[in-house]
């Protein structure tokens, strides 16, 4: 029972990575078996994916310097109504909330400067300074205080490891069996933000060169394909929705015995890998502790390779994988469908389709889930001057969940690694006997997502409709940007640590809230609104009519921030 535990997990990822070939219809020319199909259309994509993973190096280096992103959470006048009804105050002053970010890495160091904007109004600023070499982060809200305070990361991991313990032994009191090593919490993730710190400053210098990547996908792609069972070819009509295509159908096999084989040549080959060697002894350079990232790659290899000398694959004969790829006239797959045999007994675990004549395409991806059942996006549309225009339905168990509109998705641009296109998701009244579905309460809305991505830019837009109208939305934008001025962080004065109670109430005492509120009035925001926010949302009419509130620093009337 264990080796088919083991066969089935190694079938879902089998399938997932299959699926990845499949998400952009492959070519493969002059082949003739179910193997050489499969490794030309998975050469085809790893060009493809090459040539993105070369642009977005080379964009993110130049974004490095500086880069700059703005989240903008937008009302309209049907959310601002419907907002209403459960906010505690009036929101019809209410127009928009900016999180403006400038980021930049130099010299090893993260600078982040946070603007929060209130109906396109400044309120205040956040200076966000990361050393990962101390852990530390300073930051510092100018229109509160000037001075700063500071957090150290590696210290708050050992807090969380000493609370995770903590409540382990509550749960588990004297149990030797719950073993969580807790004590590497705070290296590895002073070890992670080192190198992502690190490799954000020199993307180039650290990530492999896109010839490497290429090398490296070739070769352990085209070896999952070396011990596959071939089995026969036909000639069949695939029907996808009202698109049918003739294609030729090829059949292979893989057994738990296969699967043993293919994950020991991978780890063998693995293990006296030099571009892997070299890889991961780059990357050991740039942390902080004397981790060899190298070392514990050969360990784990080793340790994969004994447990496969374990592996039981005396019922090979019994269960295997069966899997099936159609291919059409001009050497595109049009379809692909994974299936697990036990004895007689066969699972269906993913049946992809994208059958397709002149520019009109049907497409099916259907998986088959333990706990959900079946999970399928079926649809049909046109693909005409590299944009794509359809309409797909999410279904589970045959039970429509959601509609998809799709409009001028650029596939020509998706092959770059930029997205482009516009989503409209609606959801379908429950039709079910028990009508229980988590969805229901969506009916009456859709979502609209609007993609745009091109070389240094990129933008991203969620709205929500009803009725035809707009309640709001919310938009992610970026673009190349400013470069952060980072200060010398061992020269900033008094800085008060987070962790320490004296330190946090000695920094209270620095704060005025003078500047906060004007710009808050600049917004628009109305006095009572303002007290109710400064006062935690503690703030009671009767505190309103009196004029007088706690800010916690000092106290002022409405007329005596007005003269402010």
């Amino acid at each position: 029972m264990k080796t088919k535990k083991w066969f089935r997990k190694t079938t879902a990822i089998c399938a997932a990575a299959l699926l990845g070939t499949a998400a952009i219809p492959s070519t493969a020319f002059a082949a003739d078996s179910y193997a050489s199909i499969e490794k030309d259309a998975w050469a085809k994509k790893v060009t493809e994916m090459v040539s993105s993973y070369a642009t977005s190096i080379e964009e993110s280096q130049s974004l490095i310097s500086g880069m700059q992103s703005d989240m903008i959470l937008k009302f309209e006048d049907s959310g601002r109504s419907l907002l209403g009804f459960i906010a505690p105050f009036d929101v019809s002053w209410l127009d928009n909330v900016t999180l403006s970010n400038d980021i930049s890495f130099t010299d090893g160091k993260e600078g982040v400067l946070m603007k929060l904007l209130l109906n396109d109004s400044e309120i205040c600023t956040l200076e966000y300074y990361m050393d990962p070499d101390t852990q530390n982060i300073y930051m510092r809200i100018p229109e509160l205080s000037d001075k700063y305070f500071k957090t150290n990361l590696a210290e708050a991991a050992d807090q969380q490891a000493a609370s995770i313990e903590s409540d382990i032994e509550e749960l588990a009191p004297g149990d030797t069996d719950v073993n969580i090593p807790t004590d590497h919490f705070a290296t590895a993730y002073s070890d992670s933000i080192n190198l992502s710190v690190s490799m954000m400053s020199d993307l180039a210098a650290t990530l492999p060169e896109a010839s490497v990547v290429e090398t490296l996908l070739n070769k352990y792609g085209s070896m999952l394909f070396d011990n596959i069972t071939e089995g026969e070819s036909s000639q069949e009509t695939l029907t996808t929705g009202e698109i049918s295509q003739d294609c030729t159908v090829y059949e292979a096999q893989v057994s738990a015995e296969d699967a043993v084989k293919t994950a020991t040549a991978i780890l063998e080959e693995a293990k006296s890998d030099s571009d892997i060697e070299n890889i991961l002894n780059t990357w050991t350079d740039k942390l902080s502790s004397n981790e060899d990232l190298y070392e514990n790659f050969t360990k784990a290899v080793e340790d994969g390779l004994d447990s496969l000398k374990d592996a039981d694959t005396s019922n090979s004969d019994d269960s295997h994988l069966n899997t099936r790829i159609w291919v059409d006239e001009t050497g595109r797959i049009s379809g692909r469908e994974i299936e697990f045999q036990e004895g007689d007994e066969i699972t269906p675990v993913l049946n992809w389709q994208m059958t397709k004549n002149g520019s009109d395409f049907g497409y099916l991806l259907s998986i088959e889930t333990d706990d959900s059942g079946t999970l399928s996006l079926s649809g049909s549309g046109q693909i005409n001057d590299g944009k794509l225009n359809g309409t797909y339905e999410i279904s589970q168990d045959d039970t429509a969940a959601a509609i998809i509109e799709v409009k001028d998705y650029d596939t020509e641009s998706a092959k770059e690694g930029y997205l482009n296109g516009n989503y409209t998701i609606t959801f379908p009244a429950d039709s079910s006997e028990d009508g229980d579905s988590s969805l229901s309460m969506f009916e009456n809305f859709a979502l609209v997502l609007d993609l745009n991505s091109a070389k240094d830019s990129g933008s991203v837009a969620l709205s929500v409709e009803s009725a035809g109208s707009t309640l709001g939305s919310f938009t992610i934008t970026s673009d190349a940007g400013e470069s952060v001025d980072i200060p010398d962080l061992t020269a900033l004065g008094d800085v008060y640590d987070i962790t320490n109670d004296d330190d946090m109430n000695s920094y209270a005492a620095t704060l005025d809230f003078t500047t906060l509120m004007d710009n808050l009035s600049k917004a628009g925001v109305p006095d009572e609104v303002i007290t109710y926010v400064l006062s935690g949302g503690s703030a009671t009419d009767q505190d309103t009519n009196e004029g007088t509130v706690e800010y916690g620093v000092s106290d002022y009337s409405p007329e005596e921030k007005d003269a402010a």
